[in-house]
């Protein structure tokens, strides 16, 4: 594990105001009640619409691509309350019982990756839709170890949020670590599932691939675990549901061989990353650039690594 640097130097205003309202949370998440939590999400959408600002900017421009058409104020505060949910959920979750989780959580396609998780392995790529926190803890809880790697964020809040991960049973790799790769292969080959957020291309070392028509690049990690393990790769995409979550597993995706073979198993996990989204885009929570343009299909123009450079990225 690579060393936790401490980087909490010279921090501006708004990364202490993070600071506090994440500390907040964590004390009070648990004790919210669903009225009041409604109340938050509702009023919290409405303003953050009604002020605006570069995130909500960025997140018109991404659902906009996803469905080809101009989103509206409604589906704009939908979004943001769905993005707020998920982080009083986050906050919450301390308190949760295992009953709890359990039964808020709901599948489709589980039963074939369970088989695989006892045979061959599982590599899971997801992208930031729903409350990707919840559906590890339901893994972690229903006799599915998680694996995950996670955004080395400042050292507070880091250690905070790997703390929270692994009471909930995951293993947390910094994506900081440069032996992220070869801990994630050992992993998959403990049976543990290798757990990986795979829309947003963090370090921008990502590979070329077509989301609805859209160039992007997505980083190949949970495709070269995948390869290099034999393990079978699922897309997932959880997203809510009036009182739970819903996980869409989908099938597993061919391994192919080589860099274009790389490149096809991420164009697999976009296109379902794609039309499961653009169902419940609301619960997208893609609040960056993440649209590209002017790519050639190589990648090449962005210096596009190959698969030497494993691209594993880290979730918040």
């Amino acid at each position: 594990m690579a060393p936790e640097h401490d980087r909490t130097t010279a921090l501006t205003p708004a990364a202490v105001g993070l600071r506090l309202l994440y500390g907040l949370g964590w004390r009070i998440g648990p004790q919210l009640p669903k009225p009041v939590r409604q109340l938050i999400m509702e009023q919290g959408a409405r303003v953050a619409v009604r002020r605006g600002g570069e995130n909500l900017d960025h997140y018109r421009d991404n659902l906009r691509a996803v469905l080809g058409r101009e989103p509206d104020d409604q589906l704009l505060r939908a979004g943001v309350a769905s993005y707020l949910r998920n982080w009083i959920e986050v906050f919450s979750l301390p308190g949760w019982s295992t009953a709890r989780i359990v039964g808020t959580v709901s599948t489709t396609g589980e039963a074939e990756l369970r088989r695989a998780l006892r045979e061959e392995g599982a590599v899971v790529a997801l992208p930031h839709s729903g409350n990707w926190d919840l559906a590890g803890a339901w893994a972690c809880v229903t006799g599915m170890p998680v694996t995950t790697v996670v955004e080395q964020l400042e050292a507070p809040e880091y250690a905070a949020f790997k703390r929270f991960r692994e009471q909930l049973g995951m293993e947390i790799i910094s994506n900081h670590d440069p032996a992220a790769l070869p801990r994630l292969m050992t992993a998959v080959r403990q049976h543990r599932v290798a757990c990986l957020v795979a829309d947003r291309d963090l370090l921008g070392s990502g590979l070329p691939v077509d989301w609805a028509g859209h160039r992007v690049t997505m980083p190949a990690g949970p495709a070269v675990v995948a390869r290099r393990t034999g393990a079978s790769l699922f897309p997932m995409v959880c997203r809510f549901t009036p009182d739970g979550l819903r996980l869409d597993i989908g099938r597993p995706i061919e391994h192919r061989p080589g860099r274009d073979g790389l490149i096809a198993m991420i164009q697999d996990e976009a296109d379902y990353f794609a039309e499961r989204i653009a169902r419940t885009p609301q619960d997208w929570h893609l609040m960056q650039p993440f649209f590209t343009a002017g790519t050639g299909a190589s990648g090449k123009d962005r210096g596009v690594p190959g698969e030497d450079d494993h691209g594993v990225e880290g979730r918040p």
